[in-house]
């Protein structure tokens, strides 16, 4: 091997090494601080790309589940109006039963009535009071359905939901008790006698059916919804561990490699003094031994 003083080929192979060693450890260390094993677009181009589209589908599900547990919400909402809507019906049902007696006095007729009128006005409150986060649900306006965002994309066969017959309008009118298409324009028709009285229990029953047939409506949304949203959850564990994968940082293998590219780049650096000082101290000595 010949040698030459204006370029140490060993020095340089020694510096390579040396700043390879020194790349890797601060790899390694930039890994081990920050937990990612991709910190920047060149460390992993694909792999960024892979893991930035993973966590876009992690947000859409997060807002996803969002909308879901509102939708639950609301269903959970409505139903237990409707529920206390029935409870009124099925009091007026017993009103109604009880004045059908002709044996009644004019002043259990009276209490009866006007107990009757009561329940109706608390059927009006309820259905025009219910509502969550301002949003009317028995009042009529949510009558065509609610539409739901139940995925992170945009088909509407796969991603959304339309909650229908739970929310339509629940005063008496629109339950046909009293007043509209009812055979009855009010609670004093109803209650105009024995033989009125008698004929509105059936009413009221058809009533109180269009409302539980309601409540089963909310009930089986509410299943379906508790359905999607254990998906959700799923999805959202699933989505995250495949970002893990391409992003989190191996501690254990990060660990070996800051040890081993520490020890290199001693090595690497070690080396490089002999080398820069063994060319030259040989060069020396031959040049000295022409004296």
């Amino acid at each position: 091997m010949p040698i030459v003083i204006n370029t140490n080929v060993p020095a340089l192979k020694a510096q390579n090494a040396l700043t390879r060693a020194s790349w890797g450890l601060n790899q390694s260390l930039e890994r081990l601080t920050t937990g990612s094993k991709i910190n920047s677009a060149k460390d992993d181009p694909a792999g960024l790309y892979y893991a930035t589209g993973l966590n876009s589908q992690i947000s859409g599900v997060n807002a996803a589940y969002s909308n879901v547990q509102m939708g639950i919400n609301m269903i959970t909402t409505a139903s237990g109006d409707l529920s206390n809507i029935n409870t009124q019906l099925e009091r007026i049902k017993d009103l109604a039963t009880q004045y059908s007696n002709s044996s009644l006095t004019d002043e259990q007729k009276n209490a009866i009535k006007a107990e009757a009128k009561q329940r109706v006005e608390e059927i009006n409150r309820i259905a025009k009071e219910s509502k969550l986060n301002k949003v009317q649900l028995l009042d009529g306006t949510q009558a065509g359905g609610v539409r739901l965002q139940i995925g992170p994309n945009a088909d509407p066969a796969t991603n959304s939901l339309t909650v229908t017959g739970v929310f339509e309008k629940a005063d008496v009118e629109s339950l046909n008790l009293v007043g509209g298409s009812s055979k009855f324009a009010d609670i004093d028709a109803a209650f105009a006698n024995a033989s009125t009285a008698a004929q509105f229990i059936d009413i009221v029953q058809d009533s109180a059916d269009i409302v539980t047939e309601r409540i089963s409506t909310a009930g089986i949304y509410n299943a379906r919804l508790e359905s999607i949203t254990d998906s959700l959850i799923t999805k959202n564990e699933n989505l995250q561990s495949a970002v893990s994968t391409v992003m989190d940082a191996d501690v254990a293998a990060e660990t070996a490699n800051y040890i081993k590219n520490q020890l290199l780049q001693q090595t690497a650096s070690s080396l490089l003094t002999q080398a820069n000082q063994a060319q030259g101290v040989l060069a020396l000595k031959l040049i000295n031994a022409l004296a």
